[in-house]
């Protein structure tokens, strides 16, 4: 009868999860693909410094990221994972409101920073709470619905954002933004209690049972920490140059913007993900995480794009391979390190990847701008992707 009842709050809990990610991720979305970069544009003044800014933009994000999950997964193993996860929600509410009444670019860039700290500060925990609930067997899958809800959540906002932007005015989606994140953070105060060393729930605390024997701390940082680095500067490089390409080659407007992240970007990058699960649980970590890597030649491809069709076809080609490992690279994570430094762990590779999301943006920035052909920066955003072969190799396959 116990154990039923522990089923049934960790069954809750779970949908519980899924809302906060859904609703949290979905009013973050809405404004950082397409709203925040037009908002910028129209108070930057003058075309080069809306360049730089959106250099700048995306190294603050890298910054924000890195000290969110720094700070959120050490958190997250002492004070508790629904702690972390209420104070992440919470806080993302009031950068996304700042946003409809902001003088000056400067302050688009300080809220940005606010808004990704937020979800920064709640992602270990919510990884964490992840692996809590699900078995070594199952746990690709587990990770794949849980991506399928944050990135499958940008499908409808990516376009609704720009949507907003252009139809009713600039400054209007960013208070919609701020009502759906309510949604998120009410979720987030239903959830059960947690401490670092029992699964989801402690009013009916059991012992994972199918704990990997965790490999030594000091190698599993070093090897994770060499993949995150170097997703981190593919995602760096990559992310002023699928704005800047769009806007000011193929001219797009904001409605467009956002249907190139919905349609390209969101959705593929949702439909992946369970068959990633599936694929990983059946497969194992490392095939998968290898098979992501074949995005590097559509990094390239973008910048060979003369179409709004064009550009997102083939950003649903870079997705569909890059983040079809997602919920492989996850499981592995939390299957190399105990359960009671899962969220300090998660945290802390993920604040490493921030650290190569933070000088990243201004190589290709400068790149982009300084080079005659502006496929040179495309070329080397691929770079990262073909250096993560090595460290992937050598990380030892946990699925049984």
């Amino acid at each position: 009868m116990e154990t039923d009842k522990s089923a049934t709050h960790l069954q809750r809990d779970y949908v519980l999860l899924l809302t906060v990610t859904f609703f949290s991720t979905f009013g973050s979305s809405m404004v950082s693909a397409s709203p925040v970069p037009f908002l910028v544009k129209e108070l930057a003044g003058t075309k080069t410094t809306f360049e730089e800014l959106i250099g700048v933009l995306a190294s603050v994000s890298s910054v924000a990221v890195i000290t969110g999950n720094f700070a959120g997964g050490f958190l997250a193993d002492r004070a508790g994972r629904k702690t972390v996860v209420i104070l992440g929600s919470g806080a993302l509410i009031p950068p996304l409101l700042a946003y409809a009444i902001v003088p000056n670019a400067a302050w688009v860039v300080a809220l940005y920073f606010v808004q990704i700290l937020s979800l920064s500060l709640s992602s270990p925990a919510l990884i964490a709470l992840v692996a809590d609930v699900s078995k070594t067997n199952s746990r690709g899958m587990a990770f794949g619905q849980f991506y399928l809800f944050a990135i499958g959540s940008g499908v409808p906002a990516f376009v609704l954002g720009g949507y907003l932007a252009d139809s009713v005015n600039l400054r209007f989606p960013f208070i919609v933004a701020a009502l759906v994140a309510l949604i998120g953070l009410a979720a987030s105060l239903g959830l059960s209690g947690t401490s670092s060393r029992t699964t989801f729930t402690s009013a009916n605390a059991r012992k994972v049972e199918d704990e990997a024997t965790p490999m030594p701390f000091t190698r599993f940082l070093i090897i994770f920490g060499a993949i995150g680095l170097l997703t981190g500067v593919a995602t760096g490089m990559l992310t002023p140059l699928n704005r800047l390409y769009p806007i000011e080659v193929l001219h797009v407007d904001a409605t467009e913007l956002g249907l190139i992240f919905s349609l390209g970007s969101a959705l593929v990058t949702a439909l992946v993900q369970i068959p990633g699960g599936r694929l990983t649980d059946r497969f194992g970590r490392k095939p998968l995480m290898l098979i992501s890597l074949l995005g590097a030649p559509f990094v390239v491809a973008l910048a060979l794009t003369n179409s709004l069709f064009a550009f997102t076809l083939v950003t649903a080609g870079l997705v569909a391979f890059g983040n079809i490992g997602a919920p492989a690279y996850s499981a592995w994570q939390m299957e190399l390190v105990s359960c009671s430094r899962r969220a300090s762990a998660g945290g802390l590779i993920n604040a490493i990847t921030g650290i190569g999301m933070f000088f990243s943006p201004f190589i290709s920035v400068w790149l982009y701008l300084s080079q005659p052909n502006v496929a040179v920066a495309f070329v080397w955003a691929a770079v990262p992707w073909v250096l993560m072969i090595p460290p992937i190799l050598m990380l030892k396959e946990t699925k049984i």
